[in-house]
């Protein structure tokens, strides 16, 4: 995970290093050249912070700003595409006292993060959102809460306003997930209730998805993935982001995979700085992983053997070994698949 500080003076970058500190992940601070030059060690120097969110909105996961809210929002406003794709972002003034949720407060993770860096830093959190203030049923933090991507997020709305108003909406999914949907609807009791919605009782409603084939059971469906499934990479130097995601569907249209479900990519060590799955790892807003060969050839199951490959890299397959690894020793979905230079491998987290 990455995060990206933004702050504007003096009293901003001691706010902004004090976040940093607490920050596990990836952090890198940028701070306005007026004052940059002081701290040329801690921070990037920008002359203008719409130049900083250019670059950076589409590339990291989290943002915080430490500044007046208004800056924050005129900036971000022209990159805004979907609560499914922007990165959380939070508003800190420059005194640190309030922390502001602002973007992405569920799936981004904002509002969990704001509540953290606050108690962290000793700022009072702001948040809005009116499930969190009410207390309800949000089904983005549910979708967070259990790794689910949300398929149609223009259907959160829907969800929502109908929880906040009082109204019935249901949730399903297949046998799998009948233990958990019991427990969500005993914890949000009156809220959302389990039903296969034989009856059509339900018009709106939330279902769990586990197959691109699947019938929806509502008229209005808000659609889930359970993003379980980790994608093995193997490509020759240079190979682009595209080039990549053309092969990797078109193993998941041969294997009834959805794209949706992704929750790792992964590779030999030696791609680690392959520019080609970094970008669609990011993309998919998913993790990428690597491996030595020494650990991929420990890896214990069926997979295909390249001599050539072994001579190599080291190990006699890249993409399955991979995926196998970033799995947990998971169940093979699609084995192989050589295209264009690219071998792609699926398999099942366990």
């Amino acid at each position: 995970m990455r995060t990206v500080i933004i702050a504007f003076t003096h009293e901003g970058m001691k706010v902004a290093k004090k976040a940093s500190t607490v920050t596990d992940e990836e952090v890198t601070i940028y701070c306005h050249k007026r004052c940059g030059d002081d701290y040329r060690e801690d921070a990037v120097s920008f002359a203008t912070v719409g130049s900083v969110i250019k670059s950076e909105f589409a590339m990291c996961d989290r943002i915080l700003f430490v500044c007046a809210a208004a800056i924050a929002v005129r900036t971000i406003a022209p990159y805004l595409k979907s609560k499914v794709t922007d990165p959380a972002v939070l508003v800190a003034d420059e005194s640190g006292k309030f922390l502001i949720s602002l973007l992405s407060g569920h799936i981004g993770g904002a509002n969990e993060w704001c509540k953290e860096l606050a108690d962290s830093i000793g700022a009072i959190p702001v948040i809005t959102t009116a499930t969190d203030t009410r207390g309800m049923f949000a089904v983005d933090m549910f979708a967070a809460e259990h790794n689910m991507k949300i398929v149609n997020p223009v259907m959160i709305q829907d969800i929502s306003g109908r929880i906040l108003n009082g109204e019935a909406v249901g949730i399903t999914g297949d046998e799998t997930f009948v233990k958990m949907l019991r427990e969500t609807e005993k914890q949000w009791n009156g809220q959302i209730t389990y039903t296969d919605n034989a009856d059509g009782k339900y018009e709106s409603g939330v279902q769990i998805i586990s197959h691109p084939d699947e019938n929806v059971v509502f008229k209005r469906t808000l659609k889930l993935v359970p993003q379980n499934l980790a994608v093995g990479i193997g490509c020759k130097k240079g190979k682009t982001a595209e080039e990549i995601e053309q092969v990797v569907k078109k193993v998941f249209d041969m294997n009834n995979l959805m794209p949706e479900a992704i929750a790792v990519a992964a590779s030999v060590d030696r791609k680690a700085d392959e520019q080609g799955i970094i970008e669609f790892a990011r993309k998919f807003k998913v993790p990428y992983r690597t491996y030595t060969p020494e650990a991929l050839r420990e890896i214990e199951g069926d997979f295909s053997s390249s001599a050539f490959v072994n001579e190599q890299i080291g190990v006699d397959n890249v993409c399955e070994r991979s995926a196998c690894a970033a799995s947990g020793g998971g169940r093979k979905l699609a084995g192989k698949t050589a295209d264009n230079g690219i071998t792609v491998a699926v398999y099942k987290m366990v």
